[in-house]
């Protein structure tokens, strides 16, 4: 349970430590209860004695009046002397006169050395019971009444202002020892039941780590299913579980990235190394067509190593959408005369449908939404065919549409279309250039904005791809 650092410092266990602190805490909890209950028993019991040593007071007094008129109303030797013997057994110490004041008896006369030993032993009980307490002999007067005369009066002494006998103590002591047990007991069934919820706790935390330490490994498989009723672990669990889910599907991204990469390079760097090699062996002449073929290649490893680069700084993680208010209809303008050149010389017919003007959004970012659209129309759009581009207003977005005339799509290809490197038809992509790439571009940069981009096609019947970019909300 224990181990050491490299510079000699124990380490414990969250187990361990949370039983020890569950402990330590019970431990201190039940003993500030027992000096509580304690104090309070002391104070009820000390109150009882006192209650007591008034009660018995009050009761000689009583018997002396009822004796006395049982003795012919006339006081008695024999009978007084019973009752102050009666009385030193319960610690009390009388002396008996009549109404002229003529002391009839006196348990200081009667034995004055058992009352000192008494007196003594009282004290002795009580410094040693409460080291503190301070105290010493006390005495009081009450008149013997019959009838309406005063018959006599009756002194009780005793050690005060209260005091415990044998008896009184023991009980005292007795107390203690139970409550002295009931703590030990409680803090055992403490420490068993704060070992059980410690382990509890740190189970589902100890599994997190080792989970951690499988993902800090490239091992993403391992998942944590420990139940628990804490909320903080049950998050803290989730939280471990969908960490690893992700880094699981950007390994499998990578993954998938580097090999789609190492696939698309293949064919056109072994075009281009093939074609080199025949004209360094004197396969095939050095001439313009060749060198053009090789121009070609090249070009299009290039357009595949922008199209990455591209891709890969749109999904960095610090992307900013710098957002304004601009002419949608001027930058669609814009850019079908970039594509002027391509449009006429294919004879394609380009139509504008604009209802929509104006959008709030990153105009660079939608601008390369719009060349990548309209550039996948043209590659795939035969000579004299057509492209519709319309904008149009909902409540919510702004609506961008582009609609080609070409060879369409089928409905197996469609559900992955914007993905990386997908082709519905890979010799057809090769030969138009493409890299696969500007469509997973375009989902992005849409989904950046907060929109949505679908489409719809046939195959033979031309595709239409829609975008819609939701408006912001009024200040």
């Amino acid at each position: 349970m224990t181990g050491k650092t490299n510079s000699g410092k124990k380490r414990f266990s969250l187990q361990f430590k949370l039983t020890a602190a569950f402990l330590a805490f019970t431990l201190l909890l039940f003993s500030l209860i027992g000096i509580f209950v304690n104090f309070l028993l002391e104070k009820q019991f000390e109150n009882y004695v006192i209650d007591k040593i008034a009660q018995r007071n009050s009761s000689i007094v009583s018997n002396l009046e009822a004796r006395y008129t049982d003795w012919g109303g006339k006081w008695d030797a024999a009978g007084l002397e019973n009752i102050g013997v009666n009385a030193l057994g319960d610690s009390l110490m009388l002396r008996v006169s009549d109404a002229d004041g003529t002391v009839l008896w006196d348990a200081m006369t009667h034995n004055s050395g058992m009352c000192a030993t008494m007196l003594q032993d009282l004290a002795e009980n009580m410094k040693g019971y409460n080291a503190g307490f301070t105290g010493g002999y006390e005495e009081k007067t009450f008149p013997v009444t019959v009838g309406q005369n005063i018959v006599g009066n009756v002194s009780i002494g005793y050690y005060g202002p209260y005091y415990y006998t044998d008896n009184d103590i023991n009980f005292l002591n007795s107390l203690n020892q139970l409550l002295l047990i009931a703590t030990l007991i409680a803090a055992a069934v403490s420490f068993v039941f704060g070992a059980i919820m410690a382990k509890r706790l740190s189970s589902p935390i100890s599994r997190v780590i080792h989970t951690a330490g499988k993902i800090a490994q490239g091992k993403y498989d391992d998942r944590i299913h420990e139940k628990s009723n804490t909320t903080e672990i049950v998050e803290l669990t989730q939280a471990i579980n969908i960490l690893a889910e992700t880094l699981a599907k950007q390994e499998a991204l990578r993954k998938r990235l580097t090999a789609d990469v190492a696939h698309e390079l293949r064919t056109p760097t072994a075009n281009l190394q093939s074609h080199i090699e025949a004209m360094i062996d004197g396969v095939w002449e050095l001439d313009a067509a060749r060198l053009e073929s090789c121009h070609e290649e090249t070009v299009r490893i290039s357009k595949l190593v922008s199209d990455l680069e591209n891709l890969a700084r749109f999904e960095a993680d610090n992307l900013i959408l710098k957002k304004e208010d601009f002419d949608l209809a001027r930058l669609i303008f814009k850019i079908e005369k970039s594509f002027e050149s391509d449009i006429s010389h294919r004879n394609i017919h380009v139509t504008q449908d604009i209802s929509a003007r104006r959008l709030t959004a990153d105009e660079d970012k939608i601008e390369q939404i719009l060349v990548n659209l309209i550039s996948n129309a043209l590659k795939y759009t035969p000579e004299g065919g057509s492209i519709e581009i319309r904008t149009a207003e909902t409540p919510a977005a702004i609506v961008i549409s582009v609609k080609d005339s070409g060879i369409g799509i089928s409905s197996e290809d469609l559900p992955y279309i914007f993905e990386r490197f997908y082709r519905a038809d890979k010799s057809r992509s090769r030969a138009t250039g493409g890299s696969g790439i500007g469509l997973a571009i375009v989902k992005f940069l849409v989904e950046a904005h907060g929109g949505l981009v679908t489409v719809e096609s046939k195959p033979g019947e031309g595709s239409e791809f829609t975008v819609m970019i939701p408006k912001e909300p009024l200040p």
